[in-house]
């Protein structure tokens, strides 16, 4: 059985643990060693990387299959038949089995984003590197470390602009967002069209919104288990009210 070192990664942060999707990504992975001796290219039958994914929070781990251009479930420990992208051999350098990814670009089957851009943390992906000796010894690394993957407009704690995907000329959705530094979003302002009029949504990352209908009625949506709170007096013409019993709802005269 061969000896391979995890593979490293190298990249210009948007945030910990996040690379740049247009930005290259660099791995590197140290000498493989045969019964103690480094194996160079010369002597190898089968050498790569593979990328792996986990799609959400609990997600199974995936792999990429070059040659289907398609995520599939995680073949562990059958990754020998797995298409392995390049790598390239360095001599004499200490890291010297080397890539660069730019996940910008890439794309599967069907035309959607091999690598793409994260929400709350997923995507999440790493590489591990296979080699094979023409007599027949294996290794497979360990895991890099995960990494995920925002855009360059991404990485601006302040957000102004349409929906994602949207041109402003044919916009259906107006935003400012303010994010965290781990690029989360924190607050936001959000006028969506709804013919002929516009909802809009004041919101916060704890859940509480305040919502202006399109037909002119107001929404206060406290966070669950949270109360709205008046500081000050309250003038209204009737109250509309469901018992603590339950029941149909009252008018409070």
């Amino acid at each position: 059985m061969l000896i391979v070192p995890t593979p490293n990664l190298a990249y210009e942060p948007a945030a910990p643990g996040v690379a740049t999707l247009e930005k290259p990504m660099h791995i590197a992975g140290g000498p493989v060693l045969d019964e103690g001796t480094p194996v160079g290219p010369v002597g190898l039958q089968t050498f790569g990387l593979l990328a792996f994914r986990r799609a959400g929070p609990g997600a199974l781990s995936e792999v990429w299959h070059s040659g289907h251009r398609k995520w599939l479930p995680d073949p562990t420990p059958h990754l020998g038949q797995v298409p392995v992208s390049g790598l390239a051999y360095r001599d004499g350098d200490p890291s010297p089995w080397q890539a660069i990814v730019v996940a910008a670009g890439a794309v599967d089957a069907v035309g959607q984003p091999q690598f793409a851009k994260a929400k709350g943390g997923y995507p999440a992906y790493r590489f591990r590197s296979w080699f094979a000796t023409r007599a027949g010894a294996t290794g497979l690394s360990a895991p890099s470390a995960p990494v995920s993957f925002a855009g360059v407009a991404d990485r601006n704690l302040m957000v102004l602009g349409p929906a994602d995907g949207e041109k402003l000329e044919h916009a259906t959705e107006a935003r400012l967002l303010l994010k965290d530094t781990g690029l989360q979003v924190i607050g936001g302002l959000v006028v969506r069209r709804d013919s002929p009029g516009a909802e809009i949504t004041l919101s916060n990352a704890a859940g509480a919104a305040v919502v202006l209908k399109p037909d002119g009625s107001i929404e206060l949506r406290p966070a669950p288990g949270k109360q709205v709170l008046m500081a000050s007096d309250l003038e209204t013409e009737r109250i509309v009210y469901r018992p603590g019993g339950g029941g149909p709802k009252k008018t409070l005269a």
